[in-house]
């Protein structure tokens, strides 16, 4: 589309400047892509598309620059792309700050072009935020278990290798906690696959509860769960497990449940992710042992 507008601007230059301008404003005016124009640090031109990407009017654009509207965390790319010579066009993904404060991901397109007798920084930019999330959602769907909302095993393993790189970096502990639902088996049998379901459920709003935003809370499969506990020691990890059996403990709701968790410490109790979980499990197990050996909570219910 920039090309075409360029070409047609070009073809009108016969017919005058004041041609010219009619002729590229009408084209300009016409699409979704959004033009920037700049002589110098000011912005010169901008079409109605431009406003509507960045939610200011004309007149607040034409006091500013393009640079203005660039997010922070692109200013650095945007500079890496400078000295794109007239004629030619360089293409690549930025994210901007509308007037409101929401971020915006935009294409564009930028030329060196004659504008008004001036040579002239032209950026032609389509909105591409409602793709980005449209890729977010799909991404979150693709690390989401569908039953409780948590992180599932792609999502814990993947958090799992994030934090022995930075625990290399820190020197800094972190702690995982798997966890086993108890007696899932024998509620569903009696009360039901719903009211199994509804339990893994219950679990999975404790996990959250008790989950800080830099913990990962994950099902990986049937009544199996995991947390990873960044930064966090083995009396820390320990107390987190007592608060979430304490937190099932007082859960009113029917059945009653209980669940055996398992704590390990990276790198104390295991340097690879095998050993790892393989600690976390004998942890699980011992405890799950020690509660098979008491009165089952269903009885009494």
């Amino acid at each position: 589309m920039l090309t075409k507008i360029m070409e047609r601007t070009k073809d009108a230059v016969a017919c005058g400047p004041s041609s010219v301008e009619a002729d590229f404003r009408t084209l300009t005016g016409a699409i979704a892509n959004g033009i920037f124009i700049s002589h110098g640090k000011r912005l010169h031109y901008v079409n109605h598309a431009a406003e509507t990407i960045t939610g200011y009017v004309r007149e607040d654009l034409l006091s500013m620059s393009f640079w203005d509207l660039v997010h922070p965390d692109c200013r650095e790319l945007v500079l890496s792309r400078g000295g794109v010579r007239q004629g030619d066009a360089e293409q690549y993904e930025i994210t901007i700050l509308r007037k409101n404060g929401d971020r915006r991901w935009l294409d564009i397109s930028t030329t060196m072009i004659e504008f008004d007798g001036m040579l002239a920084s032209l950026v032609s930019a389509f909105d591409l935020t409602e793709r980005k999330h449209a890729e977010e959602r799909v991404q979150l769907l693709a690390v989401t278990d569908p039953l409780t909302g948590l992180g599932n095993y792609r999502r814990f393993v993947e958090a799992l290798d994030l934090e022995i790189k930075r625990t290399g970096r820190t020197g800094r502990p972190f702690a995982i906690l798997l966890l086993d639902l108890d007696q899932l088996k024998k509620i569903n049998d009696r009360y039901g696959h719903l009211v199994g379901s509804r339990a893994l459920c219950r679990l999975g709003d404790i996990l959250s509860l008790s989950c800080r935003a830099i913990d990962t809370a994950a099902r990986y499969g049937g009544d199996e769960f995991a947390v990873i506990l960044p930064e966090t020691a083995a009396s820390a990890a320990t107390f987190v497990a007592s608060r979430i059996r304490d937190l099932l403990a007082k859960d009113s709701e029917q059945p009653t449940l209980s669940a055996s968790i398992g704590v390990a410490v990276y790198p104390r109790d295991g340097e690879t992710i095998e050993a790892l979980l393989q600690k976390a499990d004998r942890e699980l197990y011992g405890m799950k042992g020690r509660a098979q050996d008491q009165p089952s909570l269903l009885a009494a219910v």
